[in-house]
This record gives C-alpha cells, structure tokens and sequence, in this order.
C-alpha cells in the first residue's frame, strides 16, 4: 500500500481520523508489518490498534471477521482476541483519505497487553506444546462456524499457493531460484492433490510469530483475522509452524512439540499429516516469493524482507532432510 503523502502527514491525517471519528487523541507508534498499523496511546491504561486497509478493503469481510471473533469467544476460546471499536456513528470503519484523489477505510481495535512471540529469543518446548494446544483449541472453537465472506482467497492462501509460481524468475540468484522451485513442485505434487478430500473449516490462518501473543510464558492472545476463512483445518498448523521453525537450533524439534500438542487435542489424520510438510514449504515458497515481489518496489523497505534470510534457510534444510523426514516420527 502505497501512500502520496510523507510520514508526518499521515500521522496528521491519522490522527485527525482518530478525533473525527472517534474522539480520541494520543501519540502514535507506527507498528511493524507491510500495513500501515499504529499504536494508539491515549494514556497508560487506554490504548488502541489503527489499522489503515488495503486497497480490496471489503466491508463484508470486516463484518465476518468481527463475527469470527465473538464466535470464538461464545463458543469457550478464552485467549484474548482484539474486537472492533465502533466509531461515533456506530460502524465497524471510517474513512480516510491518505493519497490524494481517493480514499481508504480505517479500523480501531481495542489493544491486548502480551509480548509479541516474534520478540522472544528462544522458545521452550513447554511453550512450543502452549502453542500447539492455544491453536488446536481455537480450530475446535470455530469448526461450526460459517459466514459467506469465509470463502474467500487472498495472496498468502496456502491452498493456492501455486499463484505465485510465476515470481520464481524474479529471485536473481541461480541456486535460489531453483531452490524455490523445488518447493513449489513440492507443493504442487505432495500437497494440491489432496487439499480438496481434506477437513476444512474456518482457520485463522496467518497464526505466526507476530500474531501470537505472550504473558507470563504462556500464550495469551491472538491478533489480526486478515487472512482467515476457509480453508483445510491443516493449512491452519502449516501456515504456523515455519516461521517457529525459522532461526531455531532444533527446528524439527519444536515443529514435533508444537504438532504433538495439537494433535493431542485436535487429532490429525493421516492424509493430512502427508501433505504438512509440502504445506510448510508451500508456505516458505509463498514468503520468499512475495519477498522477491516487493524486492521490485522498494527494496530498502524497513519491514518487508525481515524474516526473508531465515525463510531461505529454512526452506534450504527442509528441502535436503525435513520434507522426506516429516514431523510424524517426532510425535
């Protein structure tokens, strides 16, 4: 998402939304990630998440994810998740123009206290059994739930990550390059074939290292339901377990603990156990992929290419030991 304005304006222009739509005014920290998120700090105890939407922003969609939400909650997930606040006329969203000519939609969520799992160094296994539990729990809590903008796709969709094959030409080093499309024919002939005889559910789907909150070494929330809908229930682990995996001495091991503990209370069958590792080279394919893709718009991005050199190491050992090996033998 591309702005027309320098960073001062947009804060200004945040800001002003902030007030004209909400009757808040704070100081603002521009949070980590390719969207344009702050943190909203009204006082110690009182602050939010502005997140500005993308261009394909869909009003339908930000319905479902708030149903998504408080389903979660009805149904016994007791993580914290961040629920919409609603603006002074009582929607879920507000404009705002940050380029010129056009405008954009925002969304104020209620903020949720934890530290980020991405800002830890290490992960124990009790944390890594912590984690596989917390997700299989919120996969048990929404596999009734159902609402028509679910099924949907988007860019990171790990049952069709086969739309990025044609970024293979964009990585400029030879040995990558064909790293990178092994994955994908790891994929497209481990994983595709099978994904549609599989369970599928709602999942929340982008379940990673940034989305997952931590307090007292426990997980305690789960952030941003951008990528959720319909999915096969195993895409939900897949999409999890590489970017634990990334920078670990042990990444096999942490993968088996964190799968054990899912699968302690969300059984995974055979077939799917057959395509999860394709599934978490798919998704690895998909990072390095999209990474090369922004690589043509501004490769000096300070957020874009952040977890871009584990990715490519990770995706270099799965690919000689860990897709034949598999995370079964490890449970």
């Amino acid at each position: 998402m591309n702005t027309d304005i320098d960073k001062h304006e947009l804060e200004a222009t945040v800001l002003q939304c902030l007030g004209d739509h909400y009757g808040i005014t704070g100081s603002l920290s521009r949070l980590s990630g390719e969207n344009i998120n702050y943190l909203v700090k009204v006082s110690d105890e009182a602050r939010y998440v502005f997140k500005i939407m993308r261009d394909n922003f869909s009003p339908g969609a930000v319905m479902m994810e708030n149903a998504a939400v408080e389903h979660a909650f009805s149904n016994g997930f007791e993580l914290e998740m961040p629920r919409i606040v609603k603006n002074r006329a009582g929607d879920y969203y507000s404009g705002i123009n940050i380029r010129k000519n056009t405008s954009n939609m925002a969304i104020l969520y209620n903020y949720i206290k934890g530290k980020l799992l991405s800002d830890m160094s290490d992960i124990s296994m009790d944390l890594a059994n912590n984690i596989g539990s917390a997700i299989a729990l919120f996969d048990l809590a929404m596999g009734k739930f159902n609402h028509s903008e679910a099924h949907r796709s988007h860019r990171w969709d790990l049952a069709e990550a086969g739309q990025h094959l044609d970024k293979i030409k964009l990585v400029e080093d030879p040995d990558k390059r064909e790293l990178l499309a092994l994955a994908f024919r790891i994929w497209f002939s481990e994983a595709k074939p099978k994904l549609s005889a599989l369970p599928q559910q709602f999942i929340h789907g982008d379940a990673h290292d940034d989305n997952i909150l931590i307090r007292d070494g426990q997980v305690s929330g789960l952030l941003d339901f951008g990528d959720s809908g319909f999915n096969p229930t195993i895409c939900e682990l897949a999409t999890c377990l590489p970017y634990l995996m990334m920078g670990r001495r042990h990444p096999m091991k942490i993968a088996g603990g964190i799968t054990a503990a899912y699968h302690a209370i969300r059984p995974i069958s055979d077939e799917e156990f057959s395509v999860l590792m394709p599934l978490v080279c798919g998704r690895l394919a998909v990072t390095v992929s999209i990474a090369a893709e922004h690589r043509q718009i501004d490769p000096l991005h300070p957020s874009w290419f952040i977890s871009e050199d584990r990715a490519w190491d990770l995706l270099g050992l799965l690919s000689k030991t860990g897709v034949e090996q598999g995370i079964k033998h490890l449970l």
